[in-house]
């Protein structure tokens, strides 16, 4: 399974109203699934596609990378640093109910 970004162009299989694949825009990375703002598609899926308001979420495994957008690498300090804010906000929360 490929690590989608947002940005990344996708292609997605038809499912629901549309009789067609498409192709789009990752819009929103959720843990097995990504919203996919749909940008090239059949003509005749038009009606579909306004149906579903421009925009699929769609399964990981089903998605097909077209084009990704450039990824940059964090450094292991920002990755450290990232993870202990994230641990400080929990425990900030949790005294808060605490209390």
């Amino acid at each position: 399974m490929a690590d989608f970004e947002i940005g990344d162009i996708v292609k997605g299989k038809k499912f629901g109203p549309l009789e067609h694949d498409f192709s789009g825009v990752v819009e929103k990375v959720y843990t097995n699934s990504i919203m996919v703002s749909i940008q090239d598609f059949d003509p005749s899926d038009k009606s579909g596609v306004n149906e579903l308001n421009s925009r699929a979420v769609i399964r990981q495994k089903d998605a097909k990378m077209i084009k990704a957008v450039p990824r940059e690498e964090k450094a292991d300090d920002e990755e450290e640093a990232d993870d202990s804010k994230a641990s400080k906000k929990a425990k900030k929360s949790s005294k808060k109910d605490d209390k």
